[in-house]
């Protein structure tokens, strides 16, 4: 005990050492021990959370590629779809047209026929007038 005295250290020393150690085993009881496991629950809560964060963004990039070829798909199928419907529109406006011309051709021909036949029947019945009109014109001519 005589080294203790000689640093200086005497009973007042270990009274502070009880208080100091009953002191820690309280605080670590009531104060660090309920702070170390809400510490605890937040970084596995945390964790959980970053781990639920990842694993949804790899399922949003997934789903982003699965949706991505989805409408690759869906744009050739309509692609497809509507040359599929340009070329029906196509065939059947070539069709309408050629009926039309076809038809037209026919009209024409027809009304050429008529009107050929028309001129016909007039060029004969003025022929046929031909003697009638000049004998009434040189009648008239000569007075009588």
């Amino acid at each position: 005990m005589d080294i203790f005295a000689q640093l200086g250290i005497n009973t007042t020393a270990g009274i502070q050492f009880v208080f100091f150690a009953i002191a820690l085993i309280f605080l670590s009881k009531v104060v660090f021990g309920p702070y170390a496991h809400a510490l605890e629950e937040r970084e596995r809560r945390t964790k959980g959370g970053e781990d639920l964060a990842l694993e949804y963004q790899n399922k949003s990039v997934e789903l982003q590629t699965e949706y991505e070829v989805k409408t690759r798909d869906l744009n050739s199928q309509m692609k497809s779809i509507i040359d599929a419907a340009k070329s029906q529109a196509t065939k059947d406006y070539e069709s309408a047209v050629s009926k039309a011309r076809t038809e037209a051709d026919k009209l024409v021909q027809d009304n050429r026929t008529q009107i050929t036949r028309a001129v016909a029947t007039a060029a004969g019945e003025l022929k046929s007038q031909t003697n009638s009109v000049a004998m009434a014109i040189t009648s008239k001519l000569l007075g009588k």
